[in-house]
């Protein structure tokens, strides 16, 4: 199939961002089940930026790197929806215990619920109803702008996010002693969720951990 036929079946709202082939979802089942599994569980990881520990669903290679690529950089937010479903329905696997609360990783200037088209806030509203949990969207606030990550080398990337993230006043009481869970899209160095975690273990949860819909085989290169 040539590009112009795949542009004309993706306007038409019935093709697959990713094959073209005719689809009611963004992404058809056949480039759905291409997509690797990464994590089989909770796992430690050594990384980059520091020890975390948490759950990537697959990893971040070929038509699963794609739609992420179309979703975040050409803004193909109809993805959004269709990915956070599917780390959603992976992630009821997990034990979680009681009422844990999810964390969107936040964009500068981010509104809370009202970020309708960001990955991470979609997935936290799927995941908060699917574990009987709470939002944690507006809890985490990015305080100014930053080059993209993608942009970056991975030395680049650990000092990018230095200070650039903080907890809102209310953030304290709704997630001490809670088992908080930090959500984004992909993991790589670990800069971003590191950065994340650190800010939020000053509100003293009972543990943090992270999610994330894919992970760079970068983090093996980079200290796992």
């Amino acid at each position: 199939m040539n590009v112009l036929s795949v542009l004309r079946q993706v306007l038409a709202d019935k093709a697959c961002f990713l094959c073209g082939e005719e689809s009611d979802l963004p992404i058809c089942p056949g480039c759905a089940s291409s997509f690797r599994p990464c994590d089989p569980g909770w796992s430690d990881s050594h990384l980059a930026a520091g020890h975390v520990s948490g759950f990537s669903a697959y990893w971040y290679e070929g038509t699963l790197r794609q739609a992420i690529l179309q979703m975040k950089v050409q803004g193909e937010y109809q993805l959004a929806g269709q990915l956070s479903g599917m780390l959603a329905s992976l992630a009821k696997s997990l034990p979680l215990g009681d009422r844990p609360v999810f964390v969107p990783i936040p964009r500068f200037g981010a509104r809370g619920e009202t970020e309708y088209r960001h990955f991470p806030h979609i997935a936290v509203n799927m995941l908060s109803k699917g574990f009987n949990g709470d939002s944690g969207s507006g809890l985490l606030l990015k305080t100014h702008r930053t080059p993209l990550q993608t942009q970056l080398s991975d030395i680049e990337r650990l000092k990018n996010l230095d200070s650039v993230f903080e907890l809102s006043p209310t953030a304290v009481d709704q997630l001490c002693g809670r088992t908080v869970v930090i959500v984004d899209d992909v993991l790589t160095t670990g800069a971003t969720v590191c950065a994340a975690m650190n800010v939020i273990l000053q509100a003293c949860p009972h543990q943090c951990l992270y999610l994330t819909l894919a992970r760079s085989r970068a983090t093996i290169r980079s200290g796992l």
